[in-house]
Order: C-alpha cells, then sequence, then structure tokens
C-alpha cells in the first residue's frame, strides 16, 4: 500500500493494530456466552451447596464419631474407634478440594456478565481464563482418580494372589 503525500494525516489514537478504533467481541458469541450464564451460576451455586453439605456431614461425622465411639467399641470390636472421625476428616479434605472449582465456575459466570455489559475483548479473555482454570482442575483431579482407581486394582489383585497362594482367605 503506497503513501498519499496529499492525503489526511491520520493517527490511531486506540492503540490498536487492526486498523479500527475499538476491538469488540461479536454479537454472536456474546449471545452464546451470555445464554450459557444460567447454567454456570447453577453449577456454582450446587458446587457451594455440595461443599456446605459435606462440610455439615463431616461435623456430624466427627462429634457422632466421638460420642458413639465407646459404644461402637463394644458392639463391633473389630473396627477402630476413630473411624467415624476419619470418615468426617475425608469428607473435610473433599469438601476442600471442590471451594477452587466452585470460585473458578462461579468467577466465569461473574466474567460473562462484565462480558454481555462491555462486549470487550479482554473481558471475554477473562472469562475464558477462569473457564479454563475450572477445566485444569477438573482435567487434573480426574487423572488423580485414574491413577488412584489403578493403583487400588492393582493392590486388590496383589492381595488375592497373594491370598489364593497361601490357600485361601481366612474365615
Amino acid at each position: 500500500m503506497e503513501s498519499n503525500p496529499y492525503s489526511s494525516p491520520a493517527a490511531n489514537l486506540f492503540g490498536s493494530t487492526s486498523g479500527t478504533s475499538v476491538e469488540s467481541v461479536s454479537a454472536g458469541v456474546i449471545n452464546q456466552l451470555k445464554r450459557t450464564k444460567p447454567w454456570v451460576r447453577f453449577f456454582g451455586v450446587m458446587m457451594w451447596i455440595g461443599v456446605a453439605f459435606m462440610l455439615l456431614a463431616a461435623v456430624a461425622m466427627i462429634l457422632g464419631g466421638a460420642a458413639m465411639g465407646t459404644a461402637m467399641q463394644k458392639t463391633n470390636p473389630g473396627m477402630p474407634a476413630g473411624f467415624m472421625a476419619g470418615m468426617g476428616a475425608l469428607y473435610i479434605l473433599i469438601s476442600v478440594l471442590y471451594i477452587y472449582p466452585a470460585i473458578k465456575i462461579w468467577k466465569y459466570g461473574t466474567s460473562i456478565g462484565k462480558l454481555v455489559q462491555s462486549g470487550s475483548n479482554s473481558d471475554l479473555e477473562e472469562a475464558l481464563n477462569q473457564q479454563r482454570g475450572f477445566w485444569k482442575f477438573v482435567g487434573i483431579t480426574m487423572i488423580v482418580v485414574i491413577v488412584v482407581y489403578i493403583v487400588a486394582i492393582v493392590v486388590m489383585v496383589g492381595v488375592a494372589v497373594t491370598a489364593a497362594a497361601a490357600g485361601g482367605f481366612p474365615k
């Protein structure tokens, strides 16, 4: 493209390299994300409710386990006294693991709301970054669960083979 020495001078006041004064997200993209937002909010609320119920169950298990510890020892001597407290601690751990994705999906919904208002690329990038963080966590969690399952299967097969070689399972 040649420069015309007789044309009026022009300046790009917005720093855009595309030649437009304002870069914005297309209405179609905004509409699709706007239609997604209620579902994102629904899942965010459900995750927070799940965290609350898991924490309530953990507290009930810990307190109930402490109150019933001696009674359980009398009726079922094979069960360890801290079994219920251990289960309560496991529920606390699981509920803590739910907090991060709940935060990410909630921020994703908030970012969609900002994008609907502004239509800017930076708000779209923020929304997609929050969504990426959510799915990254879900993916890593899935890998960990698969590894735990594989290890559990290998251990169970090993116990079964060892028991069979030793003459069967004790009665």
